[in-house]
């Protein structure tokens, strides 16, 4: 698949994610789970995104045309990324 056709895939799906604003998500499936993507803002004011599962959650750090940039943290301060592709993703 060509990179274009990628973005265009996707493209729904990231906007999507734009369009919330403080206190609301939007549920995505994703390998056949679903998890919700919530945004809040941080304590500049800023709107920041994250993904849950349940009880475990990954904060995003990057919206790309075609994949999130996930990550947390573990209680030895382990940083622990993942790249989940919006183009394998439903609503």
């Amino acid at each position: 698949m060509k990179y274009s056709e990628r973005v265009k895939k996707a493209s729904s799906i990231v906007k999507s994610i734009y369009g919330l604003s403080d206190d609301q998500s939007i549920s995505i499936v994703y390998n056949g789970g679903t998890y919700k993507v919530k945004a809040y803002k941080d304590y500049k004011d800023r709107i920041s995104y994250s993904v849950w599962d349940g009880f475990n959650g990954m904060n995003v750090s990057k919206v790309g045309r075609t994949s999130m940039t996930l990550y947390s943290y573990d209680m030895m301060k382990q940083r622990t990324t993942y790249r989940l592709d919006l183009t394998k993703c439903s609503m």
